[in-house]
């Protein structure tokens, strides 16, 4: 396995790494049909500590390729996602029932745009148009210092001057509400041993089945089962910045 204290640019040799980045409404979304998953997938895998007005959110994630899991506790209950291929399945591994919803078009064919479906936030500040403002050193770390300030708010991402140029911190402001909210990436690691197996629903769960117009449609009335969306955009891509 590689962590991210030691990073030579030809592999990534990644080491803990503390980190902060942003709960956004962007994002960037995993998966591709079963017959097209890279034959050599890199695996990933790191921990986020979303910060702000409603408190604080503790997140896991791996990938394998375009493949993700992650699991996520709200309140007493552990939150899993799962993406993989054309379908996106959510369940509360607490009560063992979620949903198993088909992905649209534009979230499938952005899988294979990216290197992995978490940690892409230096990616989606630049398509939106921001820049690099400064390089300095955050908790011990070097830095680079990239900015975005729209009509919609202000975002602020730092990130490792070594490549890769993983997350350290995200900042985002909202106009809007006025609230701010701050994302820490920690434990950065790659090129681990996982199985395909991982990134698969247990056997005995039940899922509630949805197109993803079906989804969209039941949604707009309001909550749809017992477990979260916590990850719109592998569902439906990415929205502008």
């Amino acid at each position: 396995m590689r962590s991210l204290l030691s990073v030579r640019p030809a592999r990534l040799r990644f080491a803990v790494v503390l980190a902060v980045s942003l709960l956004s409404h962007l994002a960037v979304p995993p998966g591709l049909a079963e017959d097209e998953v890279r034959s050599d997938p890199e695996s990933w895998y790191t921990s986020t500590v979303v910060s702000g007005r409603s408190g604080y959110r503790v997140t896991h994630y791996w990938s394998l390729g375009s493949a993700l899991r992650s699991q996520t506790l709200v309140g007493v209950s552990p939150i899993v996602t799962i993406v993989r291929g054309d379908r996106y399945w959510v369940y509360n591994a607490l009560l063992g029932e979620g949903l198993e919803i088909k992905r649209s078009p534009q979230a499938i064919a952005e899988d294979a745009k990216r290197t992995r479906p978490f940690g892409n936030d230096l990616e989606g500040l630049i398509r939106g148009g921001g820049e690099r403002v400064e390089t300095g050193v955050l908790s011990g770390i070097p830095v680079e210092t990239w900015r975005l300030t729209n009509s919609r708010g202000r975002r602020t991402v730092w990130v490792r001057v070594d490549e890769p140029k993983v997350p350290v911190r995200v900042e985002n402001f909202d106009r809007e509400s006025g609230e701010s909210a701050t994302l820490n990436y920690s434990n950065w690691a790659s090129g681990f041993a996982i199985p395909e197996s991982f990134f698969k629903p247990l056997a005995g769960l039940k899922f509630k089945k949805f197109e993803y117009d079906e989804f969209v449609a039941e949604s707009l009335k309001g909550p749809v089962g017992s477990a979260p969306i916590l990850h719109p955009e592998l569902i439906h891509g990415r929205r502008p910045q």
